[in-house]
């Protein structure tokens, strides 16, 4: 065997034993520690594999940061199914509450004057009529209020939405809006729904 044999066979044994070691690191990573993953595939760029490994460091883990991180991630993105999926995750869990009174806190800071829970409503209502589902999108938007108006709720949210086209969902929007009952919102809502209804003639 010649001296080039020995040492081509040296390399090729060193790089195939490098690329198994990666290879197996990466296995380690994915099963392991699905928020490295999730930070590293964000990092690089591949959205749809960050929601993945973000959903699954929360099946494990069922910390609340990371459905909210797979939510966010997937409204960056519009991809509406991922929306609606990990959405109804993030407000389903028990943890929603406080989790959406901190981050108002934070908002507040820095002077957006809406709340953190309407606005993942809102997304949730508008991806699943993006996905076709125009009634229910319109029903839960309503029902998501309970009983308030705030600003830049669901309802909002979807109506700003629609298609040009779309007489059905708009006529459906302003129908229930008059069914509203107005004088039990408070003086902040009564004002922001009397701006909506003037808006929408």
């Amino acid at each position: 065997m010649t001296l080039d044999k020995v040492i081509a066979r040296a390399v090729l044994s060193t790089l195939i034993a490098i690329f198994t070691l990666f290879a197996f690191m990466f296995a380690s990573l994915c099963l392991v520690y699905p928020s490295t993953m999730m930070q590293i595939t964000q990092n690089m760029g591949m959205d749809s594999a960050s929601i993945k490994y973000a959903r699954r460091a929360y099946d494990r883990t069922g910390d609340i940061y990371y459905i909210a991180k797979a939510t966010h991630t997937a409204i960056a993105v519009k991809d509406y199914k991922k929306i609606v999926s990990c959405g109804n995750q993030l407000i389903a869990d028990d943890e929603f509450e406080l989790f959406c009174e901190e981050k108002d806190v934070e908002m507040s800071a820095e002077k957006k004057d809406y709340s953190y829970e309407q606005q993942v409503y809102g997304m949730i209502c508008v991806s699943e009529y993006k996905l076709g589902k125009k009634a229910e999108a319109v029903a839960r938007a309503f029902e998501l209020l309970n009983g308030e108006f705030p600003r830049l709720n669901a309802v909002v949210a979807l109506l700003f939405s629609i298609e040009n086209d779309d007489e059905w969902t708009y006529a459906e929007i302003k129908g229930k809006m008059g069914q509203i009952d107005v004088e039990n919102l408070s003086e902040k809502d009564k004002a922001y729904f009397d701006e909506i209804l003037a808006l929408i003639g």
